[in-house]
């Protein structure tokens, strides 16, 4: 997308809201904020939050939530943290989040350390970066006494990561069907803009047969070769380069002792797609050849022995929505008004997919500054510049709810 290319009247409310003495205000107040929100991600991500156990760090956010004189802060039933700055009602309400959990397990050691400019620790990005930059937003605004049209609600989800699928983003929006748009802060980089949401399938797969001795029972079908047989024919599948759709067998066990034949075999399966019809055809060629694998050992010794059974542990949704639709467009704008050359990311899986597969304007926006090893023990974060993250947030919040008596927003209420 070109800068020609922005609606006029997407650059007209920017170029309004780039005007307003609070707006400045509110700006040059979250690049001086910065060392404060620094020292609150090096406080949070020395709370331990793994994946459906994010409590403690809940706790602590909601407090600060409060502290900032949100309203209706509460965790919800599923451990969600979410508060409300309240508009003038007559506007689109937005939500701006991340996520509270981070993949490491209860016990890793999380204290931040820091060296030559960079602060080291596991889950120091991803997404306690987030969490921290929405607090640098939500005291600019009330620094700077702005009203909005719509109301502006900020969250710190659940479940996430890994086996979390999203899902706590998902329940927040079922429960909150008042939400009109969503802003995520996740990812590396100023410049992006994550606009769509890469689906992701997973199963796990399970050969089960009688087993027996290696040299006594030879010719008994064994589940470690059924499996073995099914993983080959899975790595040959060619899915389509575009849209982005891929798979990996990536995890395997089997057997119990090196003199057996295997009784049992289980391999997991990751499969991913930015078009949710691709993702629907790579999952039947996959539950085919599942099949298959089981058939042919069967078939190899003559002994109907081998069974299958598969079953799906995580399915995210994927979604799309166009790359000049009015939330990206806007994103785009708010982008440029820092000096900043956007830039567009068609997948991904972030929090996003979950607005988007249920129709809500949304794009995940990259945390700032520099970083590096996520996911990693060695993770780190380099906060120089790391500013210009919660500014574009506060401009897109701004640009989307409207502010009173001076700019409409750009997105519509929701018909509920």
């Amino acid at each position: 997308m070109s800068k020609c290319l922005v609606k006029s009247e997407i650059k007209t409310v920017f170029d309004r809201i780039s005007e307003l003495e609070a707006v400045k205000q509110g700006l040059n107040f979250i690049e001086e904020d910065q060392p404060r929100t620094i020292e609150e991600q090096k406080t949070m991500v020395a709370i331990e939050a793994p994946t459906f156990a994010e409590g403690q760090r809940a706790v602590f956010y909601a407090e600060a939530l409060k502290k900032l004189g949100l309203m209706d802060v509460h965790i919800d039933k599923h451990g969600n943290v979410l508060g409300r700055r309240p508009g003038k009602g007559t506007g689109p309400n937005i939500l701006l989040e991340a996520h509270l959990d981070t993949v490491f397990p209860a016990g890793t050691n999380v204290t931040p350390v820091e060296k030559d400019g960079r602060i080291y620790a596991p889950g120091i990005c991803d997404d306690t970066r987030g969490l921290a930059a929405n607090l640098s937003v939500i005291r600019a605004l009330q620094s700077s006494g702005i009203e909005t049209e719509g109301d502006l609600f900020f969250a710190g989800t659940v479940a996430e990561e890994g086996m979390g699928g999203m899902s706590g983003m998902k329940a927040l929006l079922i429960d909150r069907k008042d939400i009109d748009g969503t802003i995520s802060i996740d990812g590396a980089g100023c410049d992006t803009i994550i606009y769509e949401g890469t689906g992701i399938r997973n199963f796990e797969v399970t050969y089960t047969g009688p087993g027996g001795h290696a040299y006594s029972a030879f010719g008994t079908p064994s589940a470690v070769h059924a499996a073995a047989r099914a993983i080959t024919k899975l790595s040959d599948m060619r899915p389509p380069e575009s849209p982005k759709t891929t798979f990996t067998v990536s995890l395997i066990e089997g057997g119990h002792a090196i003199h057996a034949i295997a009784q049992k075999a289980v391999f997991k399966i990751n499969l991913r797609s930015d078009d949710p019809q691709e993702l629907d055809n790579l999952q039947k060629q996959a539950v085919a050849i599942f099949a298959e694998g089981a058939r042919e050992e069967n078939e190899r010794w003559g002994k109907q022995m081998i069974t299958v059974d598969y079953n799906m542990i995580l399915d995210v949704p994927a979604g799309r929505q166009p790359a000049d639709c009015d939330i990206v467009q806007a994103s785009w704008q708010a982008t440029e008004c820092l000096g900043i050359q956007p830039r567009l990311v068609p997948g991904g899986c972030t929090n996003t997919n979950m607005p988007i597969s249920m129709g809500i304007p949304a794009v995940t926006l990259g945390r700032g500054g520099q970083e590096g090893g996520v996911h990693s023990l060695g993770e780190w974060f380099d906060p120089e510049g790391t500013y210009r993250c919660p500014q574009k947030s506060f401009l897109l919040m701004l640009a989307l709810a409207g502010i009173h008596g001076e700019t409409k927003p750009l997105l519509k209420r929701r018909d509920k």
